[in-house]
């Protein structure tokens, strides 16, 4: 099977020839090509072309152009962002911080910021001339909220003035929404939506700022999926039949803190499992054979559901060695069923 035919074949719980690999990879494509990390959000054609030959070097199954992106939709809204040459960016001024400020925040034009257009540029380089899937992905309702107002601010809004937060994730998801469309129309054809913030929050909080309003943005694409950061096992368990009520929803990402087997038991296996292979210090620390084990691992948790891809628990950060990552991608080459 091909890449096209692989992925989609998961996500409608076809039978695949092997789990797709769905390897998150972000800045450690630009990195391995001499970019620095500001290059990759400043140049499209650049970034593309790291991205390329990324997927030439690796032949994973599906690419982005960026695996957080929230960035630069934030700086489009108004939010101010530091782009260092050689770490992560991140948001020097958050935008929200009283009522007014909620009130004067718009939809933007995503092609008058530089960060956000290359965004949109490069997943229309990588769909003209990538032989996979091309990838949407950003942040959820939750996460790029906390992107648009300070934490310990959000937070005790979320506890004492549900209305405002629900004004400004109903913003949120207004804004979610208008970029990836953005990327569908440039050649996208799945969703990854990342919600790196469940672990924070009670499940109540989830349910009503998150879950709530994903059916909304799952409506876009024919094909979604929702990635869940850190300790999310108690969170899942509460809200397991929310999750599964959830429209268009075809798989669940999830991270080394969180059973495969498990996981597909408590939704009754009407959601695919993407995960759960450690990046924080397997990928990049551990060796070649240790990746593998750990992988054939996780294709074995899985109870051979044509549903599972081999997922890392999020992003493969820049420092992961080359070797470490071509032992990820083929080790579902070299399991033996």
């Amino acid at each position: 099977m091909e890449s096209f035919e692989r992925v989609y074949a998961a996500l409608r719980g076809k039978p695949v020839d092997r789990p797709p690999v769905f390897p998150q990879i972000g800045d450690h494509a630009g990195i391995i090509h001499k970019l620095t990390y500001n290059r990759m959000y400043e140049d499209a054609k650049l970034a593309a072309d790291a991205h390329l030959k990324a997927l030439d070097l690796y032949k994973y199954d599906i690419t982005s152009i960026q695996v957080e992106p929230s960035w630069p939709v934030a700086e489009a809204c108004g939010a101010e962002v530091n782009y260092p040459f050689d770490k992560n960016p991140w948001i020097t001024k958050y935008l929200i911080k009283s009522q007014i400020d909620l009130e004067n925040l718009e939809v933007p034009d995503f092609m008058k910021t530089k960060s956000s257009r290359v965004m949109i540029e490069g997943t229309s380089i990588l769909a003209n001339e990538a032989e996979v899937p091309i990838a949407a992905f950003m942040t959820g309702p939750i996460t790029f909220s906390f992107q648009l107002m300070p934490y310990e601010l959000l937070i005790k809004k979320m506890l004492k003035d549900p209305e405002f937060t629900h004004a400004l994730v109903k913003k949120s998801v207004m804004i979610i929404k208008k970029y990836i469309i953005s990327l569908k129309e440039v050649g996208a054809t799945l969703l990854v939506i990342c919600e790196h913030d469940f672990q924070m929050l009670k499940p109540k909080l989830i349910k009503e700022f998150s879950l709530d309003y994903l059916p909304d943005l799952f409506g876009i694409y024919q094909y979604n999926i929702l990635h869940m950061c850190g300790k999310v096992a108690p969170h899942l368990n509460e809200l397991a039949d929310d999750f599964k009520r959830i429209k268009k929803l075809n798989t669940l990402n999830i991270g080394p803190f969180v059973d495969i087997k498990s996981t597909q038991d408590l939704l009754k296996h009407k959601i695919g499992i993407a995960g759960n292979i450690d990046h924080i210090k397997l990928l990049p620390r551990g060796s070649p054979n240790e990746i593998e084990t750990a992988v054939h691992k996780a294709i074995e948790s899985s109870g051979g559901d044509s549903r599972f891809m081999v997922a890392p628990g999020c992003e493969i950060t820049a420092d992961t060695p080359i070797k470490n990552v071509k032992a990820f991608v083929n080790a579902t080459q070299s399991y033996n069923r």
